[in-house]
């Protein structure tokens, strides 16, 4: 036979659950957040790597360039 729960119990069982719901929601919250975070500073570190990099290749591609066309005339 099914055990009956009283009105208190009942109580008690969904404030339980709604504390794990919460934390739960918490939780999922900060690593949202931390996964953003992560985000944004491999986006800025994208950045700068092109940013460092953009003059070295095009000088590089100039310099073959200029040496291309100063051997073909």
């Amino acid at each position: 036979m099914a055990k009956l729960i009283t009105k208190k119990e009942y109580k008690k069982r969904r404030i339980r659950y709604q504390i794990a719901a919460g934390l739960s929601d918490f939780l999922v919250t900060l690593a949202g957040l931390a996964v953003a975070f992560v985000c944004v500073v491999l986006i800025v570190e994208l950045i700068n790597w092109l940013r460092g990099d953009v003059g070295h290749t095009f000088g590089l591609f100039g310099s073959i360039l200029e040496r291309t066309l100063r051997t073909n005339p």
